[in-house]
């Protein structure tokens, strides 16, 4: 089932367009760009070809975020459970790649027998998302895409393109990956570094596939190629050992000194984190980025202090006993969710007040029950 669309306000797309892309060009630049850069040219001194860079607005069409990627307009990324749609047809970006069809159909038309076009196009995308330390609602990505002859699709080739951007972007860090079908490519894998053990995904890429090709009026017959797109956000965070992906837009003068360089991360003082779960009454089936969303809205100006939400558990008003359905003021037909919110803010310590009041704001703002019920939060635990 699709999910209803919902509108930005006009303040929420106002916010949306103003927050700095920190793939541009800025004095200094930020660590996000000196990457982007370093992975582009280290491509070139490895034989790929000189990289043309593709820009764009943040507000795209549907059809060219979705439809011509070869999305199905009934799939629930069309809904509003993951994008910030701005009127019925168009959308805040979810992904750089929305840049690429129209890109490809202009390199098919000057490209020569022999000769590869690279692709690159990088920016600021928007998404409805889950919240914790390598998740955040507007990371930064870069699409890689080379249109060469149809002998350039294949999986050896593909491989060879991902090893040259690691090697530059995380050199020595070991990589493994997995099949991951996408809409515009054949044979997709997943890609993701290790970093202690514990793989994170870093790029998703594949084949250019037939069917995009023949969407785009591009003959398969004389082009073929790959297709590629990397987090930059968490690139450039296991370049530098960050710990935490707001800290890449964090202003602490500690923090913004170190990020304008590809040296390793300094740690600065790790301040202590407050823990508590929350126990709600809420619609059924309410997914994780819509409840993690409406907990960010609810923060407003102390939504950077949210460093982690999971939703711990979910129980059926049937499964829920009486004296606990009364206190949580659960109606028929809702369920009890608990939600484990974690806070730390990175430049200082957040005073137990603070807390207090912020977890009775998430609370008040989430609860779908009868009025003035619900229960009161877990001691905190720091």
């Amino acid at each position: 089932m699709q999910t209803p669309k919902k509108y930005l306000t006009e303040t929420a797309l106002h916010q949306a367009l103003s927050l700095q892309d920190l793939t541009e060009q800025s004095a200094p630049d930020h660590a996000i760009r000196l990457l982007l850069n370093e992975i582009l040219l280290g491509l070139f001194e490895q034989g790929w070809p000189q990289a043309n860079i593709q820009t764009g607005p943040r507000i795209v069409s549907a059809e060219e975020n979705y439809g011509l990627l070869g999305y199905n307009p009934k799939e629930i990324t069309l809904g509003s459970e993951h994008t910030r749609w701005v009127d019925e047809h168009s959308l805040l970006r979810t992904q750089t790649t929305s840049q690429i069809p129209a890109a490809l159909q202009r390199a098919a038309g000057v490209r020569q027998p022999g000769e590869m076009i690279l692709l690159a196009a990088p920016g600021i995308t928007f998404r409805r998302d889950s919240r914790d330390r390598w998740h955040c609602a507007e990371p930064h990505q870069m699409d890689v895409w080379v249109l060469g002859d149809p002998e350039l699709s294949t999986h050896e080739h593909l491989l060879r393109l991902v090893s040259d951007i690691l090697e530059t972007a995380v050199p020595d860090k070991p990589w493994v990956y997995s099949n991951s079908p996408h809409h515009y490519t054949e044979g997709g894998i997943e890609v993701n570094v290790l970093k202690d053990g514990t793989p994170v995904e870093v790029l998703e890429c594949g084949r250019i596939a037939r069917s995009l090709l023949e969407r785009l009026d591009i003959d398969p017959l004389q082009h073929g190629g790959l297709a590629l797109g990397m987090g930059l956000d968490r690139l450039t965070m296991l370049r530098k050992g960050i710990p935490d992906i707001r800290l890449l837009r964090d202003q602490n003068v500690r923090v913004q000194a170190q990020m304008h360089d590809l040296n390793p991360w300094n740690a600065v003082s790790r301040l202590p984190s407050i823990t508590r779960d929350i126990s709600l009454a809420v619609t059924p089936g309410l997914s994780e980025e819509v409840l993690t969303e409406k907990m960010l809205q609810a923060a407003g100006d102390c939504a950077d202090w949210i460093e982690e939400m999971q939703v711990k558990g979910r129980w059926e008003f049937s499964e829920v006993p009486e004296q606990a359905i009364e206190r949580l003021g659960l109606l028929p037909g809702q369920e009890n969710a608990l939600l484990r919110v974690v806070l730390r803010d990175c430049s200082r310590s957040i005073t137990t007040a603070e807390a207090n009041a912020l977890y009775a704001k998430v609370q008040s703002a989430l609860h779908e029950g009868a009025p003035g019920a619900g229960y009161k939060m877990d001691s905190a635990k720091v």
